[in-house]
């Protein structure tokens, strides 16, 4: 993965975001909340070229209605596919049970996003030893295997929701 231009993300962020380490970057909210975003290689769907994108409350404190980091994310997130023509799975956090309100808050934030005509999203729901995981599909329109990327997508979430005992 290519790192991202930060002074390109913080032009227009409204928190400074900072790289802690080769694809994990945070920042601090208002409420305190220490946010990490990370981008790790997934080769679920895909044989190279899709990341997996994790966002992290490192110090378990809340930011409510907060958005300005929702902003922040996208901010990334467009720098991401500035830099990375490739593809983002964001797959919920699942150690305390809020997978479903952190994939339902990422939708809304997602649906109240200026730029969300550049890219397609997926979403699916995927159930392993009893707990529900969240997953949702990012590719921008543009990208000249949309088709296939989604094809493959919806393929491995069918294989994986019809698990065989």
């Amino acid at each position: 993965m290519k790192q991202l231009n930060l002074d390109l993300v913080n032009s227009h962020s409204p928190y400074q975001v900072k790289m802690r380490v080769e694809n994990i970057y945070y920042f601090k909210t208002d409420y305190g909340m220490l946010c990490s975003i990370s981008f790790m290689d997934d080769y679920s769907i895909w044989q190279e070229g899709a990341f997996q994108f994790v966002i992290g409350n490192e110090n378990n404190v809340s930011s409510p209605l907060d958005n300005k980091l929702r902003d922040t994310i996208f901010c990334i997130i467009d720098e991401f596919f500035h830099v990375n023509p490739d593809i983002l799975l964001y797959i919920c956090e699942t150690g305390d049970g809020k997978q479903a309100f952190r994939s339902r808050l990422f939708l809304r934030w997602f649906n109240s996003y200026e730029g969300r005509s550049s890219y397609v999203m997926e979403t699916a729901v995927v159930e392993e030893e009893n707990i529900k995981n969240f997953a949702a599909l990012i590719v921008q329109k543009d990208n000249p295997h949309l088709e296939t990327i989604l094809t493959e997508f919806k393929e491995t979430i069918q294989i994986l929701t019809n698990k065989p005992d």
